[in-house]
């Protein structure tokens, strides 16, 4: 454990040096102009960012010290799914590749369809895949802390996620936003940083409260309402995006062209990958639910389906049926 540790840092710190390599090209790709076509050398290539190398290598090394030496300190399990922490792993691999290297580049400097791709699998495929990946038993402890726990049960509300989740969405594509973000790295940091916790806690009711211990969970039905509503912001948005007939994203229309795709016609597909395919990993979670709801049943009236709390409302029903009620006093 102890050479893991030194060898996550020692890769840390031989990588902090390549900070002044980060967007390196931007300013020679967008002198160019968008007459020119961008070469492969343009944006195929890695340039290891020490921010996203030393925040994934942090992630990665506080996993691996919970499901080992913590596990075993606090005896938080006996065991540990193979399959979740090689899911884990897989979801660092993919943040790494998502918002480093090639797509990264095509992101930030040539093309806003791309940028659209980075943004839905940081929201629709990284974030509930991270959430799969977490035993229950080291989550638990987490959620013991009170001022977590006050916050994953006002946060983490489906319609306060709903909102958060959309509001973030329809803020951060606001054209002068946007363009923005796009030229302060610091705020494409945030941008992004906000884009991945608002997912977590927009899929935490529906993948995360159910395998917490004494955390209310909603009903199956309000979780199919939740997500099949939750389509129709991003497809709202990505329709008002793909029908523009001018570029708003106008950091994209000074960068050379890749793949032959115009300004308006990159702009208009992004759109488009908002509009359509973003949907269907919402209506996966709704079918994950709806076999979930097949498979478990409806709660009778008055339970919450959760195994913990209803045991503890059947055992308070059964001290109140023990206790004979008080006999009713005499007017005198």
């Amino acid at each position: 454990m102890r050479k893991l540790l030194a060898l996550s840092f020692g890769v840390a710190l031989t990588l902090l040096p390549h900070l002044a390599l980060a967007h390196g090209n931007r300013e020679a790709l967008r002198s160019r102009g968008p007459e020119t076509v961008a070469a492969e050398g343009d944006w195929l290539f890695w340039d290891f960012h020490p921010s996203i190398i030393i925040g994934i290598l942090t992630l990665t090394i506080l996993y691996t010290l919970g499901i080992t030496v913590w596990r075993r300190r606090f005896q938080l399990s006996d065991t540990v799914p193979k399959g979740r922490v090689v899911l884990f792993y897989f979801t660092m691999v993919l943040l790494w590749f998502t918002i480093d290297g090639p797509l990264h580049h095509l992101s930030d400097e040539l093309l806003f369809s791309a940028h659209m791709v980075q943004h839905l699998v940081l929201q629709l495929i990284w974030s509930p895949l991270l959430l799969i990946s977490m035993p229950p038993w080291l989550l638990e402890p987490l959620f013991k802390v009170e001022l977590l726990r006050k916050a994953a049960v006002k946060l983490a509300r489906p319609h306060v996620a709903f909102i958060l989740i959309n509001a973030m969405l329809v803020f951060w594509h606001i054209p002068r936003i946007y363009n923005l973000a796009l030229e302060i790295h610091e705020l494409h940091i945030l941008q992004h940083l906000i884009f991945m916790s608002t997912a977590v806690l927009f899929w935490w009711p529906v993948l995360g409260s159910a395998r917490v211990p004494g955390l209310a969970r909603p009903t199956y039905g309000v979780l199919l309402l939740y997500l099949l509503i939750s389509t129709l912001p991003m497809k709202a948005l990505g329709l008002s995006i793909s029908v523009r007939e001018e570029v708003i994203y106008t950091f994209y229309a000074q960068a050379p062209r890749v793949w032959g795709l115009s300004p308006l016609g990159d702009q208009r597909t992004g759109g488009l990958l908002m509009w359509v395919p973003a949907g269907i990993f919402l209506w996966i979670g709704a079918a994950y639910v709806f076999n979930r709801w097949i498979r478990t049943g409806t709660p009778r009236r008055g339970r919450t389906g959760i195994p913990e709390i209803d045991q503890r409302l059947d055992e308070a029903e059964a001290r109140r049926a023990q206790t004979p009620s008080a006999a009713p006093q005499e007017l005198g």
